[in-house]
């Protein structure tokens, strides 16, 4: 089961309320066709894979998978602002689902993961690829503290926290600042398994990303 320092469900849920900042900028904006750097994507494609991502962890919790299941998605195309709603939907799905997991785990590339690694993987996802889209449209977020610290302390457990704020440490890890003394790797990954599965080495990504 999750402890009060690990990531919870609710964590998912805050982190994505934090992306409601993006909504100032309007759906009809030419800054939504801005390249949301170091991906490839514009802003509006980074904010549709963030639901993408939630929804195929929902997958994969759902079902307790084994394997890796393939990816929901409409193909729909829709306004900025009604993708990040579905950011808040997506995440409320998959807090729901984690709620429910309980001891068991369920399959993803970086490992088998249970309820805390679920959502640690999800706040990354939303709040590293929610920094991506919001530089590109220049617009800051504001960060839920204990979410990102929770988060960093289970998916990133190499990372002295005594080196930055929670949020820089985890923009850091994922290469979106930099924080002396946090090695930024391109090929970063999660420590989703448990705790006490972790070998003591940063995680590293070994299969390609499975996105476009």
């Amino acid at each position: 089961m999750t402890s009060q320092t690990e990531p919870t469900p609710e964590d998912v849920v805050h982190a994505a309320q934090a992306l409601h900042a993006l909504t100032a900028i309007p759906d009809t904006s030419m800054q939504w066709s801005n390249t949301a750097d170091p991906t490839q994507w514009t802003a509006l494609h980074t904010i549709e894979h963030i639901s993408d991502a939630l929804l195929f962890y929902s997958s994969q919790v759902a079902r307790r998978a084994q394997v890796r299941l393939p990816v929901l998605r409409d193909g729909r195309e829709a306004p900025a602002s009604e993708h990040i709603d579905n950011v808040l939907s997506a995440a409320h799905v998959l807090a729901a689902l984690l709620r429910d997991l309980g001891d068991q785990r369920a399959f993803h590339p970086s490992g088998t993961a249970d309820a805390a690694g679920w959502a640690g993987m999800a706040v990354t996802e939303i709040l590293v690829h929610g920094t991506d889209a919001a530089r590109a449209v220049g617009m800051f977020l504001r960060f839920p503290e204990i979410s990102c610290a929770r988060t960093v302390s289970r998916v990133f457990p190499w990372i002295d926290t005594s080196l930055g704020s929670p949020p820089e440490l985890l923009l850091a890890v994922t290469g979106r600042t930099v924080v002396a003394g946090v090695h930024s790797d391109p090929d970063w990954w999660w420590q989703s398994a448990p705790l006490t599965e972790w070998n003591g080495l940063p995680a590293r990504r070994d299969v390609k990303p499975g996105w476009s």
